[in-house]
């Protein structure tokens, strides 16, 4: 496989999890505001509202067979701060004091039967 067409896969698999993560949000209750939240500093994968949360996630996605590592293993303390600088930006930006912010984390493997498995920890950080 070359390069780019690894590079096309990454991206494949990135969006297929978001589509599956902001699926499960909304039929959790969830409110999507915004998917793939972009400004200077950098992007947020799904904004959300749920009663008194404003809900800031970090979506990490991976495939069944390339890797056993667990994608909450790639969220380190420097993607943590940074996720807390962009949501506390965009709270700014749109002027939502009224929520309070919550960041979560949702996993996704996607299997090879087509069929995906998904962790969401709410208040992950």
């Amino acid at each position: 496989m070359t390069t780019q067409q690894r590079f096309k896969t990454r991206i494949i698999t990135g969006i297929t999890g978001e589509q599956i993560a902001t699926s499960e949000m909304m039929q959790k209750g969830y409110q999507i505001l915004e998917n793939n939240y972009r400004c200077h500093i950098g992007e947020i994968d799904i904004v959300a509202s749920n009663n008194e949360f404003l809900v800031f996630v970090e979506v990490k996605t991976r495939t069944e067979g390339k890797t056993k590592v667990d994608p909450l293993i790639s969220i380190t303390q420097k993607k943590r701060q940074k996720l807390k600088n962009l949501g506390m930006f965009y709270v700014r930006q749109k002027g939502i004091y009224n929520k309070q912010p919550r960041f979560d984390v949702i996993a996704i493997m996607l299997l090879k039967n087509k069929k995906h498995t998904l962790q969401h920890i709410e208040n992950a950080f």
